[in-house]
């Protein structure tokens, strides 16, 4: 079958440039300068934009699309910028939710084909330059920006400056990147910080607010702390799985970020609750704390967490939820080859049935180097991560629960082919939602 232009497109971005989510490290560039020159050959498209930049290790990508929706049902045009992409590049590119049609994608892939000038971006710079000149080209009200990686050297930060910059929960993650310890990596993120622009710090350790506190000194940034904001009116929507470990501390800082907007962006507590308790429905997040029920089986969370935080939360949460369900836990998991996953897997409980996977990206794990590092997990292999699911479904009982993780590449890799494969593949529960406008 022939390719769609869209089709080519795509393979062409991921194919001719170099790609972090493909390769690893050797995509990474440490500075502004490629980024710098897209945005010049585009005519400076961030200066045309207004901007809320967020930061952090977990929760931030959650934290955007929160605050996005609720300038959304306050009845602005709001760009969403995201990464990674789980089934379609598009979802990384969004205005009021609709990702960038498949047409601007082409041509935009064209342009950079047929003209000179851009230098040799990476996939992730060249991306975010589309994704500039989309947002400008539709004149959006504003742009929710969600880091790649670290802060200081990350693309997104060749704005000039924002509403609001945000900082969530920081983690040891990407250490050959951002350094070494919580200090280190708080630096690189508090790196968005812009003088004068407001920021807030989402919950997090003394260690990293202590760097970050240090920096908005330094750039006269009036500081918010999320953890004091008060979530009365916001528990109402714990859903009969229980909430996400970070859930408290995203709507705490989404919450604050908001709250900091309300007056120029004419945001009323209504527009608040309504984005930050139904954003799904308004920007359609997937791959995080997201649940299904297959008919007549068993629950079935779909979670990419892939850092030390982020697996000890939701090893804790779903410990809970299988006890209080009276059932099993089965874990589908895979992860990527250049990261050393030791740390992260021994949090992976002893009690859970494992199926191993390989996800369909270059850079994931051999499933025989993976099986090795805790062979006491009991489970077996599998070539693909919808061949793991559909193992742990024929082995789970109604009331087992049945954790796809260990990288949103896995995570992404269901969501693609799970439809096409997985027997009535269920919708989402209804209760955890509202329909979109």
């Amino acid at each position: 079958m022939s390719k769609t232009a869209y089709e080519r497109a795509v393979d062409t971005l991921f194919t001719q440039l170099p790609m972090f989510q493909r390769q690893g490290p050797a995509a990474y560039k440490a500075h502004l300068g490629a980024t710098r020159t897209v945005c010049q050959v585009l005519g400076n498209p961030e200066r045309d934009l207004k901007f809320v930049h967020v930061a952090g290790t977990n929760g931030k990508g959650t934290v955007c699309h929160m605050v996005a929706a609720a300038l959304q049902v306050a009845g602005h045009k709001v760009g969403l910028f995201t990464s990674p992409h789980l089934v379609d590049f598009r979802e990384r590119i969004r205005v009021n939710g609709v990702m960038i049609p498949q047409e601007a994608v082409v041509d935009f892939v064209e342009r950079w084909q047929n003209t000179d000038g851009w230098g040799t971006p990476s996939f992730f710079e060249l991306t975010f330059g589309m994704a500039l000149d989309h947002f400008r080209t539709e004149a959006c009200d504003v742009v929710v920006l969600e880091t790649g990686m670290g802060g200081r050297l990350d693309s997104t930060n060749v704005i000039p400056t924002a509403e609001v910059c945000v900082i969530t929960n920081i983690g040891l993650d990407h250490q050959q990147f951002l350094g070494p310890d919580i200090r280190s990596i708080a630096r690189e993120k508090a790196g968005i910080l812009k003088d004068g622009v407001p920021v807030v710090l989402g919950p997090m350790r003394p260690e990293a607010q202590s760097e970050i506190l240090q920096a908005a000194l330094r750039t006269a940034s009036e500081t918010h702390v999320a953890r004091e904001a008060s979530m009365d009116w916001l528990e109402e929507n714990v859903t009969s799985h229980g909430d996400s470990p970070f859930e408290r501390a995203n709507r705490q800082t989404a919450l604050t970020t908001l709250r900091i907007l309300a007056s120029a962006w004419s945001l009323s507590e209504s527009h608040i609750r309504s984005g930050i308790l139904h954003h799904r429905a308004w920007t359609h997040q997937a791959g995080r704390w997201q649940w299904f029920q297959l008919k007549e089986g068993p629950s079935l969370l779909l979670d990419g967490a892939h850092n030390l935080d982020g697996v000890a939360g939701i090893v804790q949460e779903l410990t809970l939820v299988s006890e209080r369900m009276k059932g099993k836990l089965h874990v589908v998991w895979g992860c990527v080859g250049d990261k050393d996953p030791t740390d992260v897997m021994s949090l992976l409980p002893l009690h859970a049935a494992y199926h191993w996977c390989r996800a369909d990206i270059p850079r994931a794990m051999p499933l025989e180097r993976l099986t090795s590092i805790r062979p006491e997990l009991r489970g077996h292999g599998h070539p693909a991560a919808i061949d793991a699911l559909e193992a742990a479904i024929r082995s789970a009982s109604v009331h087992d629960v049945i954790w796809v993780g260990g990288s949103l590449f896995v995570v992404g890799d269901v969501l693609r082919d799970a439809p096409d494969v997985v027997a009535g593949w269920p919708m989402e529960p209804s209760s955890s939602s509202e329909p979109s406008p």
